[in-house]
């Protein structure tokens, strides 16, 4: 008997990096932005701690610095958070550093907005990552479902692989599901596995 789609109100990357928004724009569920989407956030511990302030204090002026760039943006560092920026910041050469800080603060409060009255309401929901161990899930799980009052929360975990089989993982909670895919060999990963592990996933 074929298995019915899970059905969402809303779904949000998680991140770790950009290829979870991607891979959901992809597969035609990303809906709306949210916060984390074009950010590199890999230390699992300072994501869980912004996660827990409600993301408050994240990606502020006064915490940013620059420590490279491209022909078109600036890599820019939160020294709060860690959380690494490549896409945000324009290099326009006859402008400062972070000329556009207004524009995108003001994009991303509504993005933090969004995701903090989403978590904070009634709807189903669901929450992407790709993580680096199967520890990381359990600290991320712990993390939502402390800081946020919605029961309605399901969280998919995606663990990268040398070998080329899909393999579901066992898992720690009911509403968390974990499952290891191959890497791919570009940043917007294995298109083909990530359209499988989507492939019963709708937005409601």
């Amino acid at each position: 008997m074929e298995t019915q789609p899970y059905r969402y109100e809303a779904i949000f990357s998680l991140g770790h990096n950009c290829q979870v928004a991607a891979q959901l724009k992809r597969n035609g569920l990303r809906r709306q932005a949210g916060p984390w989407d074009w950010f590199n956030f890999a230390s699992t511990a300072d994501f869980c701690g912004m996660i827990r302030r409600r993301l408050e204090g994240f990606m502020q002026l006064e915490h940013l610095e620059i420590y490279g760039k491209s022909v078109n943006t600036y890599y820019v560092r939160d020294r709060q958070s860690t959380c690494l920026s490549f896409h945000d910041f324009k290099n326009t050469p006859d402008q400062p550093p972070l000329h556009d800080y207004a524009e995108f603060r003001e994009r991303l409060d509504r993005r933090i907005a969004r995701f903090n009255d989403c978590l904070a309401s009634g709807q189903s929901v669901l929450l992407v990552r790709i993580i680096q161990h199967q520890q990381d899930a359990e600290a991320i799980y712990a993390s939502i479902h402390e800081t946020y009052a919605n029961p309605h929360i399901s969280m998919l975990f995606i663990l990268h692989g040398e070998d080329s089989d899909i393999v579901e993982l066992p898992s720690f909670a009911e509403d968390a599901r974990l499952v290891r895919i191959p890497k791919g060999r570009t940043w917007e990963g294995d298109t083909e596995a990530w359209a499988a592990i989507l492939s019963k996933i709708r937005l409601a």
